[in-house]
């Protein structure tokens, strides 16, 4: 299903590896795209571990993520703290230490661009993927994978690069390196597709 989660909220690892990779006959991003739009709404738990240059052990946490086509998606944190991103309808609502803001990805342009590389492949939306990042995709429908390269200098400032991988409509892994070293990895385990 969807599983990319915001950008915002981690990314990951792994993602040279795709530029070498081939893709399979017939399969092609436009049929990827096609698949993943069919999917109206899914459930997952994820676990993800960040790397950073400055620390000698990994972050980890856990949680949920829920997504609504075509705009609504959720990453609820549950370990090691209490934390919650929902995008909706172009509006974030994040919550953290007991705290909640509200704001427009308009008023945060750059972080637009990080929510859109999920959001928009959870809605097989290539025209949008297409207006923030080069893509690459490799394998097959059994098991494929999609690298982002930011197109925007801005974005590019914030995120090296993205890597979705899945099976089928289902999205698996979200990988990201940002521009300074860090990277985070996010396995995604789907529990419901197509939920109301």
């Amino acid at each position: 299903m969807r599983w990319r989660f915001l950008a915002c909220c981690g990314m990951g690892l792994l993602c040279p590896l795709a530029a070498a990779a081939q893709t399979a006959p017939g399969f092609t991003l436009p049929g990827l795209m096609a698949d993943l739009a069919q999917v109206r709404g899914a459930s997952a738990s994820y676990t993800e571990t960040k790397s950073l240059p400055l620390l000698t052990t990994s972050l980890q946490s856990s949680g949920t993520l829920d997504y609504r086509a075509p705009d609504y998606v959720r990453k609820t944190t549950t370990a090691p703290a209490p934390q919650n991103f929902v995008l909706q309808n172009g509006i974030v609502t994040l919550t953290l230490n007991g705290q909640t803001q509200h704001f427009t990805l308009a008023q945060a342009p750059q972080l637009a661009g990080l929510v859109e590389g999920v959001r928009a492949t959870l809605a097989g939306d290539l025209p949008a993927l297409r207006l923030y990042y080069n893509l690459s995709l490799s394998g097959g429908p059994e098991h494929w994978q999609l690298l982002l390269h930011p197109r925007d200098p801005a974005l590019a400032k914030m995120m090296a690069w993205m890597s979705i991988t899945g099976t089928g409509d289902k999205i698996t892994e979200i990988d990201s390196a940002d521009a300074k070293g860090g990277e985070t990895k996010m396995q995604v385990r789907e529990t419901t597709q197509n939920a109301p």
